[in-house]
């Protein structure tokens, strides 16, 4: 999905989801262009959402 897409379907500007992605990626420690940066956020989100049960 792209950045638009999902702009839209969160009701967000397209900069804003940008902006954000990047901030994302600046707290990870990385990019999120990058299959790797890709990964590693998703594992951090899968552990925040199991840590959260």
């Amino acid at each position: 999905m792209c950045r638009r897409d999902t702009a839209d379907q969160l009701h967000l500007h397209h900069s804003s989801v940008a902006r954000r992605l990047e901030q994302i990626g600046r707290t990870l420690g990385a990019d999120l262009t990058e299959p790797a940066g890709l990964t590693r956020a998703r594992l951090a989100l899968t552990v925040w959402r199991l840590l959260r049960d």
